[in-house]
């Protein structure tokens, strides 16, 4: 009997539910009225001849997420991604161990949104004729 309460008091506390529920990275997806091929930078990764609606997978944690998006004929638009608390963490109880490997692993955290618009403006032709 003590065997069962040490394996079922082991297995608790060597949970983090946010982790082992959501992952450390979540699929948000991009979209634009743009008909031409584009370059996301996502937090310094390059994303090249993206086409709209674009998914991909971020990651989370406490830090916000910078998007660059790029097309030849339009200006560069910036994206902040915030991040909010991640409801699923509260299932740690107690469970302090299970908080910290939460928290490492950025899992408490989600992104605000998983749809984000793009809304490229058209670059200004400054060339005199």
């Amino acid at each position: 009997m003590k065997r069962i309460g040490f394996i079922l008091f082991a297995a608790i506390s060597m949970s983090s539910c946010a982790t082992i529920f959501c992952g450390s990275k979540t699929k948000v997806t991009f979209n634009s009225d743009i008909s031409e091929k584009a370059t996301l930078t996502i937090d310094g990764r390059k994303h090249t001849n993206v086409t709209f609606p674009y998914t991909t997978k971020i990651k989370r944690g406490f830090d916000e997420t910078v998007v660059k998006a790029e097309a030849p004929s339009y200006e560069t638009a910036t994206i902040i991604i915030d991040k909010n608390f991640n409801a699923v963490a509260v299932l740690n109880l107690l469970d302090i161990l299970g908080w910290g490997i939460d928290a490492a692993t950025g899992a408490m955290m989600k992104p605000e949104f998983k749809f984000y618009d793009i809304d490229f403006q058209p670059k200004e032709n400054t060339s005199a004729k």
